[in-house]
């Protein structure tokens, strides 16, 4: 019952039927089992009209005049006629000639009286010798609902047309949201093209005003998103120019200057280098954010991580600690390589960097049905639970442990949270409970067709582990 259409349904509906008790507990008490003086009237007029036209067939002489005097249903009347005291046509009714007697002694030539069933007399106005007595079953205050010729057919209209409206209301009021839901789900994928008012024509005033919100928020956070692109697109390209003339002055500089302001030289070379680095990733991140994917081929990513790792093996080398690989099967992929190859390569790198000395950085490559799932452990200090979904931003930067003069552009999971999306994917990052950082990049296979060079990959993957170190 977690739908809101459900909800909405089952309410209603327990609400239309709480209506119709309601109702038939009205009804039961507005009509008690007595009957009262309208209905005395009436009952006693029916019977004088039944009982006068049995008189008058008897007088015509015809045979079946008894037959006038008979219940028609269950809840019907049963007519006796009495003369003097006595039963003169009918079948004998219990106390009826007690009752007639009362009948022709009462001024109002009427007499009534409620035992197990409703009794009544009255003398025929046409002939004050004869009286009809009449005996009736008791009103039911529930007749409501036991009447037993419509009952089934009452129950059935009465679930049917509750149930029909209640479905049609919890569909008008369930369907503007379940588009609205759409519409942000689209917008979490990144979609924010999406516009819901156009689609919230019918719905009530404040659902279609919460739609042209939504559209407007959507617009506004793509002008923002749009503005902070070209920001970065334009400010790292500004700053390509001044980067380069800055070098070529160093580098004239360092030959013009002794040998003791060499250290001091270093250092703003390094530091320029760096920021190069940063503006290279930058103008990754953005060419990612806006192009995409440009072009797509077959990828193996088994063969792609054992390159990285064999690439990395020297900086986990110069800090003490190695690589360790371990490809359960081979796996492959549509998508760029480049972006696969940057994505993967800016993990493990991160993970080397907070890998101290004598510690080594875990790769492993598995296959879960459709998903390819490559998983990067370092063995440092592990990430704060409220900051693990917070570093695949761009420039952001856990304090304490993971700071600063670890070195790094703050872009490089940034680039790789990007790249891995844009291939259909998903990257997490999550504390070990030994220790350290656990980051798992899922990616949708192709399955590719069967080659010869399949057996040498296989023969390798089947081995626990590969270190380079």
């Amino acid at each position: 019952m977690k739908g809101l259409f459900l909800r909405l349904l089952i309410w209603m509906w327990l609400a239309m039927a709480l209506l119709v008790g309601a109702l038939a507990l009205i009804h039961a008490y507005a009509f008690p089992p007595e009957a009262g003086a309208l209905r005395q009237r009436f009952l006693s007029r029916a019977a004088e009209v039944r009982g006068e036209n049995a008189l008058f067939c008897t007088r015509l002489g015809s045979s079946d005049c008894a037959r006038t005097l008979e219940p028609r249903d269950p809840r019907d009347q049963r007519l006796a006629l009495y003369e003097n005291g006595k039963l003169a046509l009918g079948n004998e009714i219990a106390g009826g000639a007690e009752l007639a007697a009362l009948a022709l002694a009462s001024p109002e030539r009427t007499s009534y009286r409620l035992a197990d069933s409703e009794f009544g007399a009255v003398v025929l106005a046409r002939d004050p010798r004869f009286v009809v007595v009449s005996q009736a079953p008791l009103f039911s205050r529930w007749l409501f609902f036991i009447a037993p010729d419509t009952l089934p057919y009452r129950l059935l209209a009465i679930v049917l047309v509750t149930g029909l409206v209640s479905a049609l209301l919890a569909r008008y009021l369930s369907r503007p949201i379940v588009r609205l839901r759409s519409a942000t789900q689209r917008m979490a994928t990144g979609d924010l093209s999406v516009r819901v008012a156009g689609q919230l024509a019918g719905a009530d005033s404040e659902t279609q005003g919460l739609g042209r919100d939504l559209d407007a928020m959507a617009e506004r956070i793509a002008a923002l998103l749009d503005s902070e692109r070209r920001l970065r697109r334009d400010i790292s390209h500004e700053l390509r120019s001044p980067l380069t003339r800055l070098n070529i002055a160093l580098e004239l500089v360092r030959r013009r200057s002794s040998e003791e302001l060499a250290p001091a030289f270093d250092r703003i070379e390094r530091d320029t280098a760096r920021l190069d680095a940063m503006i290279g990733e930058l103008l990754t991140l953005n060419r990612l954010e806006s192009e995409g994917i440009a072009r797509a081929e077959p990828v193996d990513l088994s063969a792609l991580a054992r390159n990285i790792v064999e690439d990395t093996s020297i900086e986990a080398e110069q800090q003490g600690s190695r690589l360790v690989l371990s490809v359960a099967e081979p796996c492959s992929l549509l998508g760029n390589r480049e972006l696969l190859r940057r994505a993967v390569e800016n993990i493990v790198r991160n993970a080397i960097r907070f890998t101290g000395a004598g510690e080594s950085v875990e790769v492993e490559l598995t296959r879960d049905a459709d998903r390819a799932l490559l998983r990067v452990r370092d063995h440092g200090p592990g990430v704060p639970s409220g900051a693990l979904t917070e570093i695949f931003k761009p420039f952001y930067r856990v304090e304490g442990d993971r700071a600063r003069n670890t070195g790094g552009t703050g872009l490089g999971l940034a680039i790789t949270e990007q790249a891995v999306t844009l291939h259909g994917g998903k990257v997490r990052a999550e504390n070990h409970a030994s220790g350290g950082l656990v980051v798992t990049l899922e990616l949708p296979l192709v399955t590719p067709p069967a080659r010869p060079s399949r057996a040498p990959l296989a023969a390798r993957a089947a081995e626990p582990s590969t270190s380079s170190a």
